[in-house]
């Protein structure tokens, strides 16, 4: 190769990165816009028109990259649930090194990520699948991926800890589950003093 044609492919690659980073920052601005439309009016009140306004772009330049709804509420999903997998990811390095971190961990799932943007559009993501077989399809496969990975993170705690992986599995769904049920249930009601009560009892029953 000429070095005239090295640096038209040098030129050309650098065309293509920038093409790259500006597509995955849209798509990035767009699934925040998303996230945070879906937790404050729900799946059912979202649109492609209304994310579109509310991320700032046109209609046309979202559906370049998101042609339906559920293929929008799928790349939601998969981005939502990345960052779950980087908080978990996060917490288990730090219960490897200090197993007496477990209860302020849990204190902080519930503020940092059961009360978030997230989960609450996460939550309604889940609960529109139920009735809806076309999304069910499209996010089953990631909570699929999603559940592998989060087995590979409490593989990986295992050595940190006298538990076995089926008590560490059993305890992350019961939490995750008392968790969802504090959100639906008694967030609504305001009971914060409530909410904090179980999570402590929680706590002291996962310690045993």
């Amino acid at each position: 190769m000429s070095a005239s044609d090295a640096g038209q492919a040098m030129q050309a690659d650098a065309v293509y990165s920038r093409r790259r980073e500006k597509s995955d920052a849209m798509r990035r601005r767009v699934c925040e816009a998303a996230t945070s439309h879906l937790a404050e009016f729900g799946y059912y009140r979202t649109s492609i028109g209304k994310i579109a306004s509310r991320a700032r772009v046109s209609q046309g330049a979202l559906q370049h990259h998101y042609g339906t709804k559920e293929e929008l509420i799928a790349a939601v999903a998969q981005h939502v649930l990345q960052r779950s997998l980087k908080w978990f990811s996060l917490a288990r390095i730090e219960l490897a090194r200090n197993p007496d971190a477990f209860a302020e961990i849990v204190r902080r799932s519930w503020r940092e990520q059961f009360c978030s943007e997230d989960y609450g559009a996460l939550l309604e993501i889940l609960t529109a699948s139920r009735a809806d077989e076309a999304l069910r399809g499209r996010i089953t496969p990631l909570l699929a991926e999603w559940r592998r990975m989060i087995d590979a993170e409490l593989a990986e705690l295992l050595p940190a800890t006298d538990r076995d992986a089926t008590d560490l599995d059993a305890i992350l769904s019961i939490s995750r589950a008392m968790m969802t049920g504090l959100l639906v249930h008694d967030q609504l009601l305001k009971d914060d003093s409530r909410i904090e009560l179980v999570i402590e009892k929680w706590i002291e029953l996962a310690r045993r």
